[in-house]
């Protein structure tokens, strides 16, 4: 697997704040959740992948190419949706894609068979006439990833493209970014809605205060920051004895029950499901789902901020 995008020792001094040094490869394929808090460094990241900063040491290749040196060629197989999208609010989708296609140098058969299919995929092919103007927040934001997708990218490098989308939009946005990466194509998300990031990616970049402090799996960066994790279990009716009987399992540091049955709290570095699962049902009680909480990503998030001076 080749790298899409390297970072070797890349510095942005901007006098008063530095960002760097940062070392990070992503590889062809991957779909990388960019996370960092308001100022850490993720909007100057992306400024050096696309050569629109120049880092003051080290260096940034895009698809092998030095986007500033290379510009044109590094950048023709990219595709970049950014966090507040400024397009122009008296054209049409349409008209903006055919002018954005111009400018990618797609011929006009190639235009007419792509600017219809990107808008149906993100779900503008009805609103294809309309003013941008007259669009809401949402509609602006699916037309951003639209213009992004153009020209068939293999990297899509996206700011915060859940922002202002409802939940049957969000939902056609995961489903069309997965396809995307089942495709071949390589994802780099900067967002702040953990669970768009957990349902969407495989590794991450986390950077705070300039510094990359963390970049892997996700349930890697999970288990690293929290001392314990929690396991949701689905019960129907958990007696106060198969409560009992959980916390005699070795690892398990605490027990609370909900609505859907009881959390456990496990020990750093164990996995005691299997012997959770087992005790459910050698109980007589009916199991009926097993897992991670979904909110770990958020807390592991919060440490990992908190044990790096934020």
């Amino acid at each position: 697997m080749e790298d899409v995008l390297l970072f070797e020792e890349a510095v942005k001094d901007y006098g008063s704040k530095k960002i760097g040094p940062i070392t990070l490869s992503i590889r062809r394929g991957e779909v990388v959740g960019l996370l960092g808090p308001n100022g850490s460094g993720k909007s100057t990241s992306i400024r050096l992948a696309l050569g629109l900063a120049r880092p003051s040491s080290g260096r940034v290749l895009t698809m092998g190419l030095n986007p500033l040196r290379d510009h044109v060629k590094a950048l023709s197989r990219v595709g970049y949706s950014p966090e507040l999208p400024n397009l122009q609010t008296f054209m049409s989708p349409k008209e903006l894609l055919e002018l954005i296609g111009r400018e990618l140098g797609l011929s006009s058969a190639t235009r007419m068979e792509q600017i219809p299919t990107v808008l149906e995929s993100v779900g503008l092919l009805n609103y294809q006439d309309y003013k941008i103007g007259k669009l809401s927040k949402g509609m602006v934001q699916r037309l951003s990833v639209a213009q992004a997708m153009l020209g068939s990218p293999s990297l899509l490098i996206l700011d915060e493209p859940m922002i202002g989308i409802d939940p049957a939009g969000a939902l056609h946005f995961r489903s069309l970014f997965r396809k995307f990466s089942s495709d071949g194509g390589t994802i780099i998300m900067s967002s702040h809605i953990m669970s768009e990031v957990e349902s969407l990616c495989s590794s991450l970049a986390v950077i705070h205060s300039g510094r990359l402090i963390f970049r892997g799996q996700i349930q890697d960066f999970i288990a690293r920051s929290l001392d314990t994790r929690l396991v949701e279990v689905e019960v129907v009716s958990p007696s106060d004895g198969l409560l009992a009987k959980i916390r005699t399992i070795s690892g398990v540091m605490g027990v609370t029950r909900n609505a859907s049955g009881f959390t456990a709290e496990i020990e750093k570095g164990r996995d005691v499901r299997s012997e959770i699962s087992r005790t459910v049902v050698d109980s007589g009680a009916s199991l009926l789902s097993i897992g991670y909480s979904r909110s770990e990503l958020d807390e592991a998030y919060l440490a990992a901020i908190r044990g790096s001076g934020g």
